[in-house]
């Protein structure tokens, strides 16, 4: 018994509780607790915030006590919750939603990310899940919504997309397949409505789109056909007209401008105008039916003035402002086969700006709508792309699609209903 006695002293003087350290974790709100091995950070801290946050940017990892701490932060859930050795981080790391929920979880090596990584939502679904060496993403990284629906799967190589990928729609079915290289859509790219048909389909080259692409709208109609060369529109191309998606014009591509004469055709392929180009912008327009007459009718000149769609009986479609060569003022829009008013407004390009009006077919305002400025919208003023929408480089925060693909303007120029 008092050999036990002896032993079970002599173990407590050797081994005293080692009180822990009180560390500044990067700014005077968020504080680290744990133990300091010959000078540096060792085993596991955890890191607590400031029941009322300064919200300072000065950095600073001074030393407090452990009063200050008790009275000023919260102290029943860490922050997080990180492993060191020889004052680098080794180990798991847990991060924590206010809530209690875990945030992330993750392994570190020498400060750096390795092994699997997990990000979770507040409610516990899964976020993101993959796999970093040496703090670079490698081979296949998923993302998921919040109802735990998988939204892209890519593959990583030295922390740069490189290989195949899939972004999906909420039920699964893929929107988009493309395959990266170095980190640029390099290969085969493929986008699907939800029914799985096919919406767009081309090939990119080192990050820009080249060869033949084909897109359709939201009716199945065809929104573009042509040839890219080194990321640029080349040669004839066949396209929606922006603001009338049921007329379409063929033409050429110079430079990815628009150049010389165009054919535009109603739905049921008669010609109905000719536009010509210059350097992109849209400088004359004639009509050349209307009520099955012959008109040869020049409706805009040097790039000014306005212009107006028939149908094939003669009634108005559109009309509005043409300026310098592109769509900039007041324009309205008829219901069909009639010259009663649908909606009026100004445009810029291809997008509302200000304050439009809707009208029943008696001519009562049944809606007005306040739409913000879009003049860096990214379209110029006849509809034409003045940015490369065809991008595609996933973040290294989220992964998202993004702008991957042209984006489909649907213009609901026939707006019917009540407020």
């Amino acid at each position: 018994m008092v050999v036990f006695v002896f032993s079970l002293l002599i173990s407590l003087f050797l081994n005293p509780e080692i009180e822990p350290a009180y560390y500044y974790f990067g700014n005077s709100d968020l504080v680290g607790v744990g133990n300091i091995v010959s000078g540096k950070k060792s085993g596991e801290w955890k890191v607590y915030s400031k029941i009322e946050p300064d919200n300072s940017n000065q950095s600073t990892f001074e030393e407090l006590d452990s009063q200050t701490f008790k009275m000023f932060y919260n102290q029943d859930l860490p922050v997080y919750i990180i492993n060191f050795s020889e004052d680098l981080p080794n180990g798991l790391f847990q991060e924590n939603y206010p809530s209690g929920s875990i945030k992330t979880l993750a392994f570190l090596q020498n400060g750096e990310l390795n092994d699997d990584f997990k990000e979770f939502f507040e409610n516990g679904e899964k976020k993101f899940i993959g796999t970093y060496a040496n703090g670079k993403k490698v081979g296949e990284w998923q993302e998921y919504n919040e109802e735990g629906q998988i939204k892209s799967s890519i593959k990583y190589k030295e922390g740069l997309a490189d290989g195949a990928a899939t972004y999906f729609y909420p039920d699964g079915k893929a929107e988009v397949k493309l395959s990266y290289s170095k980190g640029e859509p390099d290969g085969l790219y493929g986008a699907f409505f939800p029914d799985g048909e096919i919406r767009e389909s081309g090939h990119f080259n080192n990050g820009v789109p080249t060869g033949s692409w084909l897109s359709f709208n939201l009716d199945r109609k065809t929104k573009f056909q042509g040839i890219y060369e080194n990321g640029f529109r080349a040669g004839e191309w066949l396209e929606i007209v922006e603001i009338l998606p049921e007329y379409y014009r063929k033409g050429n591509y110079e430079n990815g401008l628009k150049e010389g004469e165009w054919v535009v055709n109603d739905g049921e392929g008669n010609q109905v105008q000719i536009e010509t180009y210059k350097e992109g912008k849209l400088m004359t327009v004639i009509e050349i039916w209307n009520a099955d007459k012959l008109k040869n009718e020049e409706i805009l000149k040097n790039g000014n003035g306005q212009r107006i769609f028939f149908d094939e009986q003669g009634f108005i479609k559109a009309k509005g402002r043409i300026s310098k060569g592109g769509i900039n003022g007041n324009w309205s829009f008829y219901f069909p086969n009639s010259n009663r008013l649908a909606s009026s407004g100004k445009l810029l390009g291809i997008e509302r700006i200000g304050i439009w009006e809707f009208y029943s077919f008696d001519g009562e305002v049944i809606d007005r709508i306040d739409y913000s400025d879009t003049s860096d919208s990214g379209y110029d003023g006849n509809g034409g792309d003045t940015q490369n929408f065809y991008r595609i480089s996933p973040s290294s925060n989220n992964d998202s699609l993004g702008a991957a693909y042209e984006k489909f303007y649907p213009f609901n120029h026939y707006r019917i209903g009540t407020n």
